[in-house]
């Protein structure tokens, strides 16, 4: 199962790991002439030129295309790129003045043991059963107390239906370390919420060829919480023009079953 989470990016929130800070200025890795970039070959401290780049990594069902705009930056969880079960497209951070990352973006990866509780490691995973389907994934998803689901859809990205489900927070539940779910690379993946309400989180689940792709989508306004642990100052409206762009990527998309 491939999922894409908005900030899930827990053990290390993608968009600013401990040992990944916000890139700083450093050349920009541009498309060529000849045809879209990997964004295996662009590193953490890389700013991405506006243009076409791809995804192609044997761990996850499908290859991705997208089209991205300047300012973004690719996330990866592991040292070696090629080894990650996390990647994502993060905006840069610097105009809010959070010095570890914007954890606000698009990301992809693979589950692989979704918990039962996100707060509490000790009540085990579900059966792998729950990963079987996009249908599936959503349904025990809505198990989480914690993190309860507030709306469910159908939505078809790139020609692949499936759900997207979208969570908040139980403001009463005591849950300072959640995750949602881990991955191959060991990877634990965990909710990234805006610093102001409403509090929310995107996941979409997606049927490819017998897999389960979930895209990760930050679709807030507000500065993340990460953001502000980074020193920025909460502003209900720092990602307005971020949404604009993320829409844009999403909607570029293309999805290549192998």
């Amino acid at each position: 199962a491939v999922l894409i989470g908005a900030s899930f990016l827990g053990g290390g929130s993608v968009g600013g790991p401990g040992d990944s800070p916000s890139p700083q200025a450093s050349p920009s890795v541009a498309p060529t002439a000849g045809g879209p970039i990997s964004l295996l070959a662009t590193r953490r401290t890389d700013h991405l030129a506006a243009g076409a780049y791809y995804l192609d990594l044997p761990i996850f069902p499908a290859r991705i295309d997208l089209t991205m705009p300047e300012g973004w930056w690719h996330y990866y969880d592991q040292p070696v790129r090629e080894d990650s079960s996390v990647h994502a497209v993060l905006v840069d951070s610097e105009d809010t003045g959070a010095a570890n990352g914007s954890a606000w973006g698009v990301g992809f990866t693979v589950a692989r043991n979704v918990r039962v509780n996100p707060c509490d490691s000790g009540e085990g995973v579900m059966d792998s059963s729950v990963t079987a389907s996009a249908e599936a994934l959503a349904e025990a998803v809505a198990e989480w107390d914690a993190f309860p689901v507030i709306g469910v859809e159908d939505v078809t990205i790139g020609g692949f239906s499936g759900k997207r489900v979208e969570l908040t927070r139980d403001e009463d539940s005591a849950c300072d370390a959640p995750v949602l779910f881990t991955t191959p690379s060991g990877f634990g993946f965990a909710p990234q919420f805006p610093s102001s309400e409403p509090a929310v989180n995107q996941l979409t689940f997606l049927d490819v060829e017998g897999s389960v792709l979930v895209i990760w989508t930050t679709d807030f306004a507000a500065t993340t919480q990460f953001e502000v642990d980074g020193g920025a100052s909460p502003d209900p409206q720092a990602h307005v023009s971020d949404q604009a762009e993320l829409h844009a990527i999403v909607d570029t998309m293309v999805i290549t079953p192998r």
